[in-house]
């Protein structure tokens, strides 16, 4: 019998995978040779499962609020554009409507991090409230202000969100070392129960890979040529 090597770590979509096989392979054969070791996989299975959609979850709630940062964003050069112009209506230079106020320059403006973004909108606002300026720019300011607020609280979502998925995908690596073991002490025991009278048990459990078949690329027509035409029969030539 061959000896048996510990299979390296794998990722955890080709666990899940694995160890979907493993078990479903388990119910079309006679288990009691392994019973004790295969509950033990099913178990320790499951809870990585579990783990697992934990950190699935956790991921896609990132990506729901990374794209409300990117719409958030929009809007609030949307806003920054905004209350440009209305200071070069005030006045303002046109080249740095900013300058006066402690901001940068409105190219420079757009380009922030999110989070410095809010931070400046925040203190340009803050600024332009202890000035004397028109009614207009101080619709403005607190316009880009309300979108800086909530670029604020979807940055402090994504802070938790992102706190919550790191100790997600701790407890799913953690679950992912005894995975390896209880497949492994698993494997172990089914290859010795083929030498108990179970040689089906092994094959059953962890049937080799299969090599997909190689295709062979037809040739490609183009709409004009239409279908080949039939290969005529061929005729002996005539004596």
């Amino acid at each position: 019998m061959a000896r048996i090597k510990k299979s390296k770590s794998t990722s955890p979509g080709t666990r899940l995978q694995i160890g979907a096989k493993v078990l479903d392979g388990a119910r079309v054969v006679d288990t009691r040779l392994v019973r004790d070791c295969l509950q033990q996989f099913q178990q320790v299975h499951r809870s990585y499962a579990s783990a697992q959609r934990k950190v699935d979850v956790a991921e896609s709630e990132i990506r729901v609020v990374q794209a409300r940062l990117a719409q958030l964003d929009t809007l609030a050069n949307d806003a920054i554009d905004e209350l440009a112009r209305r200071l070069v209506a005030d006045g303002e230079p046109i080249k740095a409507p900013f300058e006066g106020f402690g901001g940068p320059s409105q190219g420079r403006f757009v380009h922030l991090r999110f989070a410095t973004k809010a931070a400046t909108v925040h203190h340009i606002v803050g600024v332009l409230r202890e000035k004397d300026v028109s009614e207009t720019v101080k619709r403005a300011a607190e316009a880009a202000e309300k979108v800086a607020r909530k670029v604020d609280d979807a940055l402090t979502s994504m802070a938790k969100l992102e706190d919550t998925a790191r100790k997600a995908r701790r407890l799913r690596d953690a679950g992912g070392q005894k995975w390896e073991s209880a497949l492994f002490a698993l494997r172990h025991n089914t290859q010795a129960a083929a030498a108990r009278g179970a040689p089906e048990l092994y094959t059953t459990l962890f049937p080799p890979p299969t090599k997909a078949a190689s295709k062979t690329k037809p040739a490609e027509q183009t709409p004009a040529d239409g279908p080949a035409p039939p290969t005529p029969a061929v005729t002996p030539n005539a004596a």
